[in-house]
C-alpha cells in the first residue's frame, strides 16, 4: 500500500480505485450521520 504512493506517475488503475473508495467513504459517512439523526427522532418523538 506504501510503495503505490511514491510513485509519481500512477497508472488510471489505481487512481480509478482511489476515487472509488473515496466515495464509498464519503456514502459510508453520509448514511452514518443520516441513520444517526434517523434513529435519534425515533428514540425522541417530541
Amino acid at each position: 500500500m506504501g510503495d503505490a504512493s511514491a510513485t509519481p506517475a500512477r497508472p488510471p488503475d489505481s487512481d480509478l480505485k482511489i476515487a472509488i473508495g473515496k466515495m464509498i467513504f464519503y456514502i459510508t459517512c453520509a448514511v452514518g450521520l443520516w441513520f444517526f439523526y434517523w434513529f435519534a427522532g425515533i428514540q425522541c418523538p417530541c
